[in-house]
């Protein structure tokens, strides 16, 4: 969807470029979003289980970070998350999620390879967190938490950004 100029995932995108990752992964439902199909320095990661839920793409994501060291997990529905809160997470240790208003620990997240066997066993449409109760969690302005699934919350969305 657009957002505020842009395709809606391409701010996540930049956002994790600014953050400076080496390397780029980004789960793509079959067939990719258009604005997915022409990244530059991206490995595109083909979801074919995208219709199970948000546990298919870790797997995948998991699959696909071969021998890194940490993996950053952040959803392109989310397009006000700040490049230095994804730097804090890659440069953290163990598993790292982000606190949210109501005090859950969810997304963007990350995960020292020895995390990964647990992520790749999470199933259905749960996320991480449901594999790592009680892991630590960085608060960040909860304004930039805003994600994206709903008409309303794009419109919110698109607002902040402009």
């Amino acid at each position: 969807a657009p957002c505020a100029g842009k395709p809606l995932g391409l701010w996540a995108v930049e956002a994790a470029e600014r953050a400076g990752f080496e390397r780029r992964l980004i789960v793509v439902p079959e067939p990719a979003p258009r604005f997915a199909q022409t990244l530059e320095g991206w490995t595109a990661i083909p979801n074919r289980d995208a219709a199970e839920g948000i546990a298919a793409s870790i797997r995948h994501a998991v699959a696909a970070a071969g021998g890194a060291r940490r993996l950053v997990i952040a959803l392109a529905d989310m397009p006000l998350v700040a490049p230095d809160h994804l730097h804090a997470l890659a440069t953290g240790n163990g598993s790292l999620f982000t606190t949210y208003p109501t005090g859950r620990a969810r997304v963007p997240a990350a995960f020292d390879a020895s995390a990964w066997p647990a992520l790749s066993a999470v199933t259905g449409d749960r996320g991480a967190a449901s594999a790592f109760p009680g892991a630590p969690a960085i608060t960040v302005d909860p304004a930039t938490l805003i994600d994206v699934d709903s008409a309303a919350d794009l419109a919110e969305a698109e607002r902040r950004l402009r």
